[in-house]
């Protein structure tokens, strides 16, 4: 009788006890990771009705979303991506290309399938309204014209001819593949244009003209195609045709061609025609002033307008002798001259592009004329927005490129270009920070950084010298608490209005200034940002817009300095006290506008919610949730995230981030790991998704694994980043202990690159932390302020003297700070157990500088480990890497903070011999 009473009440309690599991949220683990999706490329039609979007996991099958307002209905396209949206509102289509499934690539990887043997991709044109679809296979490249409500796709794809296998022809040729071309305008209907063998075409914004080369056994020709009608345009028996330009507007067109056969040394010649009279003229070939001629790699290009036509010119290519010599004949070298304005590295790591290089002519359409713009002398012009404008922005970087090894890069001269004569005229020497030209082209402004303040000055010679825009604005224009040893940057400038004036910014609000110097700085905002503690910044709704309209209300984003919540005002017509429409918790990131509609696409997030897809009114009222991308979030603990304040090490106000588990319980201790780099406050409202580590912790997976993560602010002094690391970090953590949120024992640091090097500080002077994980991290200063960069061949000192690693001088005129900061020189002293991570294809931090850390740590019997992920660089590319460095990092901190079993690999290492047979990740 026990015994059944004792069963009975067993079932019971399952039976029961059913729903509570079922309800029961999960651990967010590595099981997780390959699903979780991604929103990518969303875009909005010209009439607010449809939306589409792509929806991508980290592993399988993406898919393109179509949102459909008028009843909220989705239609998914599986495997498609780069979906365009075009035609007009009564027969609106999309088109996207749909790839091999997942798995077929991974096979492919698998059987090293080469590349021209792979599956291709397919065409996808579905119709939004009638759900007709047009499925093209092997696609090589599509166009849609997304302009004045086109219909018209043109898509290249390959023809393979059918094999005949009978046995009258099993002697005979085989058929070549070739490149068919398609023109179709889906809202005309009826027949398309349909050609073969092209080689590459250009299709206009509004689909009414397409450029196309044509390739045959020994023919090279150029065609147009303009309102059903085709015309060539070149021909030639030998040679190259290069690349192909059009108007947005459809009315003309240019492009490249050589009758050069040598691999290298082609001289290249420019045409230009028009849609209406499509004869052909040679603009340019040779004979510039300087000997210079077309250059194959400056790609022609329109204006918006169509009034220019740039393209590039340079010296005529040089012709490389073939090589007759054996490799041991030949020596192989590099010659580093004090002489060189770029150091051998920056040469080496750009030695494409400056092969390549070339230097800007402009065709005027309207006169038949043409000008170089830009030389050796001045390599950089950008030309106004309107192309009526007669002056350009010219910028020189020459006199400063050799003192960039240990200044500051981005120095310059500033010119104003005569764009009808070529000529130039000095504007403001030294320029440290951004400028800009007006889009009428009467006048440069730029931010004098040493002034710290906003300058102007008219293009023209005569009109007036140089202005001061914000020195009767009485609050800054730099940013902010900058605590680099060099000048703040500018807050940033929002535009230029229709009548010539700039809207500026201070740290708050927007401000209106005269580059005339006639009319003083007005408030747009009347001073609601600063005293509301709100940034307000200029939201461009038009992606095509030139100038700012006044005559209009504006969109403005905002973040409140005080709370960190998001939201959006609207500025009423000609400035004035702006007018919340939303604010609160989220960080808000603006999409899109619909062209010919008052709608808007936009995204919001916080630490719990995705960056989803919202629509709503101009007000953000009528809101309309678009996406869902990730529903099984919910089945998930995730936690919460606040902010903290404590005072640090000086009686310094300072804060930080504090995330908890979700089912925090405040009587009792955690483990913590404390994550840093410079300060993170600002981003409470910034959603990071699960995924397998790239170099940090994720704060999700971390609180959802009952861990507390701790990232505190670190406000810095010159001369002193590792102190200034140890007041703030420290501290905080002695805050956590002393609320009763950490437990003593089981702190653990995490940090990348900047957060690597103060790890490998902090443990110099501390041993509170349980163990620590830095990644990629400055050891020696010594060594590393005179190493490469060698992602882009940039020497490492101006980091150093001027940015982040905030020494302020040089070795030569601070070694003791240079000593002081460097962990190396106090290995000795370190007992925290530590896993490092540097990989030898590092192209930001020299990774002989882990080693150097490594074996001082080793010799004085620190347990230490380090992992290098061959090949790979600051940051981990590489999915399976990710997923590897995900698990070690948390099995690491499991076994010092959790006292779980060590893995194998803690135990026994992975000699050379093991390497990539046995991982060593099971206990």
């Amino acid at each position: 009788m026990t015994k059944f009473r004792w069963m009975a009440a067993l079932c019971a309690g399952l039976l029961f006890g059913t729903g509570n599991v079922q309800a029961q949220k999960k651990t967010l683990g590595q099981e997780a990771f390959d699903g979780w999706r991604q929103i990518a490329a969303p875009r909005i039609s010209d009439d607010g009705r449809w939306t589409v979007y792509g929806l991508n996991p980290a592993r399988g099958d993406g898919q393109t979303v179509v949102y459909d307002a008028s009843n909220g209905t989705t239609d998914t396209l599986r495997r498609a991506s780069d979906a365009r949206l075009f035609g007009p509102a009564g027969a609106p289509w999309v088109a996207a290309k749909v790839g091999p499934t997942f798995a077929q690539r991974r096979r492919e990887k698998i059987a090293k399938t080469p590349k021209d043997r792979r599956r291709p991709d397919t065409l996808l044109l579905v119709s939004l309204l009638s759900d007709e679809r047009v499925v093209v296979p092997r696609l090589k490249e599509f166009q849609v014209a997304d302009r004045e409500g086109s219909g018209v796709v043109a898509y290249l794809y390959e023809v393979v001819p059918a094999t005949d296998t009978s046995t009258a022809v099993k002697k005979a040729p085989k058929s070549k593949k070739f490149n068919r071309l398609v023109l179709w305008n889906t809202a005309a209907g009826g027949d398309s244009t349909v050609v073969d063998s092209v080689e590459n075409f250009a299709l206009s914004r509004n689909g009414k003209l397409l450029l196309y080369t044509r390739k045959g056994d020994s023919l090279r020709s150029v065609w147009a195609c303009a309102d059903g009608q085709r015309t060539e345009l070149y021909r030639a028996s030998a040679g190259r045709t290069g690349t192909l330009a059009v108007d947005e507007a459809g009315r003309q067109g240019a492009y490249l061609v050589t009758p050069d056969t040598t691999a290298t040394g082609a001289r290249y010649e420019l045409y230009y025609f028009t849609a209406k009279k499509p004869q052909p003229q040679r603009i340019a070939a040779q004979g510039a002033a300087n000997g210079f001629t077309v250059s194959e790699f400056g790609k022609p290009e329109f204006s918006r307008e169509g009034g220019w036509l740039t393209f590039g010119m340079n010296v005529p290519p040089r012709v490389v002798p073939k090589d007759t010599l054996p490799e041991d004949e030949k020596s192989a070298f590099d010659l580093w001259s004090y002489t060189d304005t770029l150091l051998m590295t920056q040469q080496l790591a750009n030695v494409k592009r400056l092969k390549e290089r070339s230097y800007r002519a402009a065709y005027d359409t309207r006169t038949g004329k043409w000008v170089l713009l830009e030389d050796k002398e001045l390599a950089s012009v950008a030309f106004a927005g309107n192309d009526d404008a007669p002056y350009a922005l010219g910028t020189d970087v020459r006199p400063y490129e050799w003192a960039s090894t240990w200044e500051s890069p981005g120095t310059k001269d500033l010119y104003a270009v005569d764009v009808r004569t070529g000529g130039r005229r000095l504007l403001a020497k030294g320029v440290r920070a951004q400028a800009s030209i007006s889009p009428d082209g009467r006048y440069v402004a730029w931010y004098d950084a040493p002034a710290a303040e906003w300058k102007a000055a008219a293009t023209e010679a005569g009109k007036g010298g140089e202005v001061s825009l914000s020195r009767a604005i009485p609050y800054p224009m730099s940013v902010p608490d900058f605590d680099m040893p060099d000048y703040p940057s500018a807050e940033g400038m929002a535009g230029w209005t229709a009548d010539g004036r700039a809207v500026i910014y201070d740290r708050f609000d927007l401000w209106l200034a005269d580059p005339s110097g006639r009319r003083a700085p007005e408030c747009l905002t009347r001073g609601a940002g600063r005293r509301d503690s709100v940034r307000f910044r200029y939201v461009r709704l038009d992606p095509q817009e030139r100038t700012i309209d006044l005559s209009r209300p504006a969109l403005l984003s905002a973040f409140d300095r005080s709370s960190r919540d998001g939201g959006y005002y609207r500025l009423p017509a000609g400035g004035g006290e702006p007018e919340k429409l939303v604010m609160d918790g989220h960080k808000y990131t603006f999409v899109a506008k619909a062209k010919e509609a008052d709608v808007l696409l936009w995204q919001r997030e916080n630490f719990r919610e995705y960056r989803d897809l919202w629509r709503s009114g101009l007000s953000f009222a009528d809101l309309q949730k678009v996406s869902d991308a990730n529903p099984q979030a919910a089945r998930y603990e995730w936690g919460s995230v606040r902010r903290v304040a404590w005072e640090d090490m000086n009686g310094v106000p300072a804060e930080g981030l504090l995330y908890l588990p979700e089912d925090y319980d405040s009587t009792r201790r955690y483990p913590v790991i404390v994550y840093f780099y410079e300060t993170h406050t600002d981003d409470i409202h910034k959603h990071v998704h699960p995924q397998p580590s790239w170099s940090i912790v994720i704060p999700a997976v971390c609180t959802s694994q009952d861990y507390v993560v701790f990232m505190p602010d670190i406000r810095y002094r010159t001369g002193y980043p590792g102190q200034s690391c140890y007041d703030a970090v420290v501290s905080g953590a002695r805050m956590l202990i002393d609320r009763g949120i950490a437990d003593p024992r089981r702190i653990g640091l995490q940090g990348q690159s900047w957060g690597g090097y103060q790890i490998a500080y902090l443990v110099t002077r501390t041993n509170m932390f349980r163990c620590a994980s830095p990644g990629a991290p400055v050891s020696n200063m010594t060594s590393a302020s005179g190493g490469i960069r060698w992602g882009s061949g940039m020497p490492r000192m101006f980091q150093y003297e001027h940015g982040q690693s905030r020494i302020g001088g040089s070795l030569w005129e601070r070694p003791i700070e240079y000593i002081e900061n460097s962990p190396l020189f106090f290995a000795n002293k370190v007992r925290t157990p530590m896993l490092m991570r540097h990989d030898d294809a590092d192209e930001a931090v020299p990774w002989y500088q882990g080693i150097e850390y490594f074996l001082a740590l080793r010799r004085h019997g620190v347990p230490v480990w380090m992992v290098n992920y061959n090949g790979q660089p600051h940051n981990l590319k590489r999915y399976a890497d990710r997923l590897d460095w995900d698990r070690r990092m948390m099995q690491f901190f499991d076994h010092y903070l959790k006292d779980a079993p060590a893995p194998r690999w803690m135990r026994e290492g992975i000699p050379a011999t093991d390497k990539g047979i046995d991982p060593k990740l099971d206990y």
